[in-house]
């Protein structure tokens, strides 16, 4: 049986989409534009929605970048290298960003760095301690850790 096509959704009907859309959990602008271009909506209907979305406080980039930031510091372990980078492919804007990574808590980082470290280095096969900790390093720039900060923490424990 062939499928049938879905009916249109007024603009209303798609406001409360994107509202719970938004409720579910913490979006950017960028995400919700995205989301509203798969609408078949007018350009100024999906402006209008987004306005009242924004203006109703469903989305806030700072409030995004913070929660964003959290996140990936505490539950997939990356770096701020990593998580500036995703948060600008988002199109949050440099102040916001930078405000967001500022309210990390240093020791919390470094303490995550460091069981990240700890755990790799379990699984690490190398001919020496050098080349040990040159792959430790390597893994850890690439989760988004600054260098200085990884060598300085690979000099302090003992592999």
């Amino acid at each position: 049986m062939p499928k049938v096509p879905a009916k249109p959704l007024t603009p209303d009907q798609v406001l409360d989409k994107m509202a719970k859309y938004c409720a579910y959990q913490e979006r950017c602008v960028k995400d919700v534009r995205d989301k509203l271009k798969t609408f078949d909506l007018s350009e100024e209907e999906k402006t209008k929605i987004l306005d009242y979305l924004l203006d109703n406080r469903f989305v806030n980039d700072e409030r995004f970048a913070r929660s964003f930031v959290r996140g990936k510091v505490n539950q997939s372990g990356w770096g701020l290298n990593k998580i500036r980078f995703h948060l600008m492919q988002k199109g949050i804007a440099k102040e916001i960003i930078d405000e967001a990574l500022g309210q990390t808590d240093e020791e919390v980082y470094r303490q995550r760095l460091i069981d990240i470290l700890t755990t790799k280095a379990k699984t690490v096969k190398a001919e020496n301690d050098f080349e040990k900790k040159r792959k430790l390093a390597a893994y850890a720039m690439q989760k988004g850790f600054e260098g200085t900060l990884v060598w300085e923490v690979l000099k302090e424990l003992d592999f």
